[in-house]
C-alpha cells in the first residue's frame, strides 16, 4: 500500500493570477465596445452623483474641498469597479460560471461624495446620527473630524476600489 504525501494529493484550489494577468484582464474588459460604454456612462453618473451631493449641500454651488484629480480618481475607479461587475455578471450567465458582483463602487462613491462636500450637515445624515444615539457634541466633533480628514479618507476610498478591482479581477 502506497503511502499519500502532500506532493502527491491533488490540490483543487485555482492557481493564482498575477498582476500582469489582471491588468491584461482588465484591458481585455475595457477594450471591449459595450463595457467601454458601461464604464463612460457609469463615470458620466457617478460625476453627476458625485456633483449633485456636493451642490445639495452647499446650497446649489460647487464647491469642492479637495483637490479635483481626487474627485476623478474616485469616479473612475467606481465606474471601472461597476464595469467589472457588469462584465462579471455577463460571463457568469452567458458562460455558467460563479458570478462576482458588487455594488461597494456605489457606496463608496456616495460616501466620498458626502465627505468631499463635508456634507455632515445635511439633515439626513444628522438625523441617522441622532437616531444612532449620538448628540449634538457627537455630531459636531464627527463633522470636525470628517472636515479635517477628508482628503485622507478620500485616498482610503480610493485605495478600496483599487483593491476591489484587484480582488475581483482575480476572480473573473
Amino acid at each position: 500500500m502506497a503511502k499519500t504525501t502532500k506532493n502527491s494529493k491533488k490540490s483543487h484550489k485555482r492557481p493564482r493570477k498575477s498582476a500582469k494577468s489582471r491588468a491584461k484582464r482588465l484591458v481585455a474588459i475595457v477594450t471591449k465596445p459595450a463595457y467601454l460604454a458601461v464604464l463612460i456612462v457609469a463615470a458620466i453618473i457617478y460625476y453627476y452623483v458625485f456633483y449633485y451631493l456636493i451642490t445639495s449641500s452647499n446650497y446649489g454651488l460647487f464647491l469642492l474641498t479637495v483637490p479635483i484629480y481626487v474627485l476623478y480618481s474616485l469616479v473612475l475607479t467606481s465606474a471601472l469597479l461597476l464595469t467589472i461587475a457588469v462584465s462579471s455578471i455577463h460571463g457568469g450567465i452567458k458562460h455558467g460560471r460563479a458570478i462576482t458582483g458588487s455594488v461597494s463602487g456605489s457606496i463608496i462613491l456616495l460616501a466620498g461624495g458626502t465627505i468631499a462636500s463635508c456634507a455632515c450637515t445635511v439633515p439626513i445624515f444628522v438625523s441617522l446620527l441622532y437616531v444612532l444615539g449620538a448628540t449634538v457634541a457627537d455630531v459636531t466633533l464627527i463633522n470636525f473630524y470628517i472636515s479635517t480628514y477628508q482628503l485622507y479618507i478620500l485616498v482610503v476610498l480610493i485605495l478600496a476600489n483599487i483593491t476591489l478591482i484587484y480582488n475581483y479581477l482575480g476572480k473573473i
